[in-house]
Order: C-alpha cells, then sequence, then structure tokens
C-alpha cells in the first residue's frame, strides 16, 4: 500500500499522516488550551494513585509522567483523527486521478483532449497499452512519475516543463529495446504542463528537445 501511495504522491503515508499531525499542531491555537488541559488533568489523575506517605519529589515526578502520558494521548488522538482524513483526501485524490483516465481508456487516434489533469502512468495502464499515437493535448497537466519516448513528429507548442529539465533527459540507445516506457507517437502537446516526467531520448531529440522545448 505505501509503496503504491509513494508512486502517486511522493510520501508514504505514514510519512503524509505524520506530517498533517505536525502541521495541525503548528496552526491551530485550540492546542494550546487542549495541551494545559489533558496535561493538567494527566497530573491530577496521576496525584490520585500516590500514597499521602509517598516522598513529595517522587510524588512531583509521578505527576509530571502524568503530564506527560496525557500530552502523548493527545498527539495520539490527533495523530488517528488525521490518519482518517488523509485516507478520506488519498481516496478522493485518486478517483479525480483516476476519473479522467476511465475518460480515455477509449481514446483513439485524432482525438483531442483538452483541460485533463493526467497522471501519465495511470493512463497507459487504464489504456492498456505503452503507445499512444496521433493524439493532441491542449491546455492539460501531464504529470509523473513516468519515464516516456517521443517516436515520429511530436510537437510542443508553448509548453513548460519544470526546473531542472535536464536532470530528467535519458540518452536513447539504438537497437536497446525499453520496457515500462510510455511512448507517444506523432502527438502535439499544445500549452501544457510537464511534471515529474523523464523523457527518453535519442541525442538528436534530446538536443532538439532543449533548444525548442525546455524553457530556461
Amino acid at each position: 500500500m505505501n509503496t503504491v501511495m509513494e508512486s502517486l504522491w511522493g510520501e508514504s503515508t505514514r510519512k503524509r499522516i505524520w506530517k498533517d499531525t505536525k502541521e495541525w499542531l503548528k496552526n491551530h491555537i485550540i492546542v494550546l488550551f487542549l495541551v494545559f488541559i489533558v496535561t493538567g488533568g494527566g497530573s491530577v489523575v496521576a496525584t490520585l494513585f500516590i500514597p499521602a506517605t509517598m516522598n513529595f519529589r517522587l510524588a512531583t515526578l509521578w505527576g509530571f509522567i502524568g503530564g506527560l502520558v496525557g500530552l502523548a494521548i493527545l498527539v495520539g488522538c490527533i495523530c488517528g483523527i488525521q490518519s482518517i482524513l488523509v485516507f478520506k483526501k488519498q481516496r478522493d485524490e485518486v478517483r479525480k486521478l483516476y476519473g479522467p483516465m476511465k475518460e480515455l481508456a477509449n481514446i483513439k487516434s485524432g482525438d483531442t483532449i483538452k483541460e485533463k489533469e493526467i497522471n501519465v502512468s495511470l493512463m497507459f495502464e487504464e489504456l492498456k497499452s505503452n503507445h499512444l499515437a496521433n493524439v493532441t493535448f491542449e491546455h492539460c497537466v501531464l504529470r509523473g512519475p513516468c519515464i516516456i519516448m517521443l517516436e515520429g513528429n511530436c510537437e510542443f507548442h508553448k509548453c513548460n516543463l519544470a526546473s531542472g529539465v535536464g536532470a530528467t533527459l535519458f540518452e536513447r540507445k539504438i537497437g536497446t529495446k525499453y520496457y515500462g516506457v510510455g511512448v507517444f507517437v506523432h502527438c502535439k502537446f499544445n500549452l501544457c504542463n510537464f511534471d515529474n516526467l523523464s523523457f527518453l531520448l535519442y541525442e538528436k531529440q534530446r538536443d532538439k528537445f532543449l533548444s525548442e522545448v525546455v524553457k530556461i
């Protein structure tokens, strides 16, 4: 499960829950009151079990420990709530990602796709093919992680790529077979944004791509 989540969101579910928990604790003023009430309540509860004959310092220590236990329970409860919310967020995000993919399952040559946010890996998975030919994308956002190859006459018009794109361009060797790679054949991209995608290109393709497509 975590591997899938990391593939889609770049981080595991556990890390996302902890990050959301820390952000909630940092950004909500009610946390100050909860900390005061819970730690104080934990200390009070702890003192109820302290014998009257116990040393004062030891009693103070147990009261302090009771406060820490209360604080731990508070953080645990907030973390539990964030866990539920994160799973709900991920469910909604998956639906958002897969929604457009269902629409593209029957895409055919000559189609024009407009104003879609597309996870490229999921698109090819839904198509049950690693090739997509003669399709025009307009005002779309194409997201990875995914490695793609370009074949034929693929055109890019006023497209934006993420900064540092040079590190995501890999040289394609003639005669080498590649697997698990999405291939665009004679496709056009007009006013599209590319995010977290790697391009596997022949040397001449790479030079042309850098000079005509990449915007520094």
